[in-house]
């Protein structure tokens, strides 16, 4: 019985997203929006899945490398480029951040020419939405609506001026809020000893500094507070706009500095002029009794200061600009009049002496703030980006590939040495206490000899003539093989392994066929064939997976070498057999235990299928893979069985420690089986088995890491190994490459079996 056909929703693919608008260090909250944004978005997708193009107001900036361009916002011609850039990368698509000053020309109309020339889908968050538009700025907002495949707003009343002053249609339309950071309720006593303000009761306004803030009606508010009240501190955090300062520098901060001078009330009021970072923040706004924005734009559509502020469980009085109106509705906060000192000094007062009342509002703020966290919004914006790359993909099916990380070889040839590669690794580094292994060695020949044929790179050759020279070595007169290699170059007492058998010979399959016409291959033919003869003393049914490997990919090339379609003949009819024996009711498997490395035996009847044609090899391993995704895939991930344990008939699935070289497997059987049944489902479960290793598990955890191109040994309770051993960076590789392999050269294979 098949899985129901997984939807986009079910199946998730990592994409490559280009965030446009400003990046920090520039001062800006957009920036600071795209920055939290990212990272969020990171942390489900892995590592360099999102890259920005940051728009630059005629200074310098010191950018990470994230930056792919960098736009002068003034510069018609730079958006034209911008586009051309990301049209030519792998990028997926793009989330760009609206904000009308943040773009050159009229009402920022100039961003309406990259989009014009983009041709990758665009989801716009709009962080402003005007009530009463000038006819130039509407016009400006409805073009960049038109150029958007989606448009994300962050309030309910967002949604209404849009559809009824814009005229924009309501299913373009997603309401997902303004993010936050993900944070636990901590009582504001333990920050203000942080802060060295315990004793003192804290109001905090902060943010960006300018005439629309309002700071001066709270100061007006404030002598009456502290007569009665001397130990209340208000402190204001944040620099003065960059846009304000420009044009008349510091003079909004020294007003507000004569008013508290005026009013003898210094030592109740603390000027903070720093650009903090998100940590800072939340230890001011963690010291906070109460958070005041005394706001003087009343159509202020989104405000970060009021998101983060619910997000962190405060009390909060507001004057009533629109993003005010909707969240602090229901009771979460105060509103009070604009430009009214006298009624902001009384809700403040009310809060002071009525702490009851205060941690009420501070804790309805706390649980509206948890469907803020950027953890849930980053999920739905994602949800918005997958959806609309679908659709793209629909009309270029080549698009998935750019969803794959980079293949790195850099760390097969980094812990290669003379011998071989070395077997196990500390923190990363090569541990020669350890043997060497004709196992890694043999599955490290089949990932350069897939990547040397697809790409034609000569640079790992060196590599398959090093593994080819220890299996040579390794190799017994009988036809077996030593595992294991010391760093004396002598072979320690060992018992020779079935396992290690069927994982030569599938190295020799594909250096015999991926590897033609070279020294390599014609060596690996020879010693193939020789080995063939051992084939009907194996017993254990991976090392029989393994062998079929080989042999599938050797006769795939040399369909004519008889003595290897007798032995792979031989394998699957074993398989098919222990299969027979073992399956009953609702366990679909060859033994009455799941170990390593399942997805192997599937995977050899469906080679089988592919040189054959017999029916059973097919129908069999399709009803076996079924049984294993059964049991492994859960709420969009693979949940691999671990190896404390394993998972035996009538038992418990052990959890951890989940191994790379199952997802690996995975996604190869996977890829196959989509191909020889025409199923898409198998395509989306190869992809979600790749993904186990870029943090799509059970911990969230990527266990890939791109800039040394290593994966960590496993996946374990407490996150993922920090040992990097050879077998899980092969396992990995196995599996990217086998994604890569179908995505430009086996679909098209297939496609056109299938249309004739």
């Amino acid at each position: 019985m098949f899985l129901p056909l997984a939807s986009p929703r079910e199946v998730k693919k990592r994409l490559w997203i280009a965030l446009v608008g400003s990046h920090l260090p520039r001062k800006c909250g957009i920036a600071t929006f795209a920055a939290s944004l990212s990272r969020a978005l990171e942390g489900i997708m892995g590592r360099d899945s999102t890259w920005f193009v940051a728009l630059n107001n005629n200074e310098h900036y010191d950018y990470p490398s994230k930056v792919i361009y960098q736009l002068e916002q003034d510069r018609l011609e730079d958006y034209q480029n911008a586009a051309e850039i990301i049209n030519s990368s792998a990028i997926d698509i793009v989330s760009l951040q609206h904000e009308f000053g943040l773009f050159g020309g009229p009402d920022g109309i100039h961003i309406v020419e990259f989009l014009n020339h983009l041709q990758k889908p665009v989801v716009t968050t709009f962080h402003t939405v005007l009530e009463k538009p000038s006819s130039s700025q509407k016009k400006a907002f409805i073009e960049v609506a038109a150029f958007s495949q989606a448009l994300v707003v962050m309030n309910e009343r967002a949604i209404a001026i849009m559809t009824d002053i814009y005229n924009i249609s309501h299913s373009k339309i997603h309401l997902i809020q303004h993010g936050v950071p993900d944070a636990f309720y901590i009582d504001p006593s333990y920050y203000k000893h942080q802060l060295q303000l315990a004793g003192r009761f804290v109001i905090l306004t902060f943010g960006f500094l300018s005439p629309n803030k309002g700071i001066e009606i709270m100061l007006k508010a404030m002598p009456s507070v502290v007569k009665k009240h001397p130990a209340v501190l208000y402190i204001v955090l944040g620099v003065t706009h960059p846009t304000v300062k420009k044009r008349n520098g510091e003079e909004y901060r020294e007003s507000l500095e004569n008013l508290v001078n005026n009013f003898d009330i210094a030592e109740n009021v603390l000027f903070v002029d720093e650009f903090v970072d998100d940590d800072t923040l939340g230890y001011y706004l963690g010291a906070a009794d109460l958070v005041v924005c005394p706001y003087h734009s009343e159509g202020q559509i989104t405000s970060g200061v009021l998101s983060n502020s619910l997000g962190k469980g405060k009390a909060i009085i507001s004057t009533p600009y629109l993003h005010a109106q909707v969240a602090l509705a229901g009771g979460k906060g105060r509103l009070v009049n604009f430009n009214d000192p006298v009624g902001m000094s009384e809700a403040v007062l009310q809060l002071i002496e009525n702490p009851e009342e205060r941690r009420s509002l501070a804790g309805q703020a706390y649980i509206a703030g948890l469907q803020m966290s950027w953890s849930r919004v980053s999920r739905q914006y994602l949800a918005v980006f997958e959806e609309l790359t679908s659709q793209a993909i629909e009309t270029n099916k080549l698009d998935r590939v750019h969803t794959l990380p980079v293949i790195n070889m850099n760390y097969l040839k980094t812990h290669t040495d003379d011998t071989s590669i070395v077997q196990h690794t500390l923190f990363g580094i090569s541990d020669y206490a350890h043997n060497y292994s004709a196992d890694d060695a043999a599955r490290a020949i089949v990932v350069c000899a897939h990547y040397f044929n697809m790409f034609r790179d000569e640079s790992v050759l060196f590599l398959v003539d090093k593994y080819m020279a220890f299996l040579s070595h390794a190799r017994q007169e009988s036809g077996w093989f030593y595992n294991y290699l010391n760093y004396q170059k002598g072979f320690p007492a060992q018992e020779l392994s079935q396992d290690t058998f069927g994982r030569c010979l599938w190295g020799l399959g594909a250096a015999a066929s991926l590897v033609q016409n070279r020294d390599q291959g014609m060596l690996a033919r020879e010693l193939l064939e020789d080995s063939i003869p051992q084939l009907d003393k194996l017993t254990y049914t991976r090392a029989q997976a393994y062998s079929a490997c080989g042999l599938g990919n050797y006769l795939f090339h040399f369909p004519e070498a008889e003595t290897a379609e007798d032995g792979l003949r031989l394998i699957v009819d074993s398989l098919l057999q222990r299969y027979r024996e073992n399956a009953s009711g609702s366990w679909r498997w060859f033994e009455n235990f799941l170990t390593y490395d399942n997805a192997r035996l599937p995977y050899a009847l469906l080679l089988g299928y592919r040189h054959f044609s017999e029916p059973a090899y097919l129908e069999t391993a399709l009803e076996a893979l079924d049984f294993l995704i059964d049991i492994q895939y859960q709420e969009g991930y693979f949940d691999l069985i671990g190896n404390h344990g394993w998972y035996v008939k009538g038992g418990e699935k052990a959890l951890f420690c989940q191994q790379p070289l199952d997802a690996g497997a995975l996604t190869e059987v996977c890829l196959l089986a989509s191909a020889l049944s025409g199923l898409q489902k198998y395509l989306d479960l190869a992809y979600a088995a790749f993904q186990w290793y870029l943090g799509r598990n059970r911990l969230g955890k990527a266990l890939y890491h791109p800039s040394t191109g290593s994966c960590s040994d496993g996946l374990a309770e407490n996150g993922s190994s920090k040992n990097k051993g050879a077998e899980s960076t092969i396992s990995f590789l196995l599996g990217l490459l086998a994604l890569y392999s179908w995505e430009l050269f086996e679909r098209f294979h297939y496609e056109k079996e299938t249309a004739i």
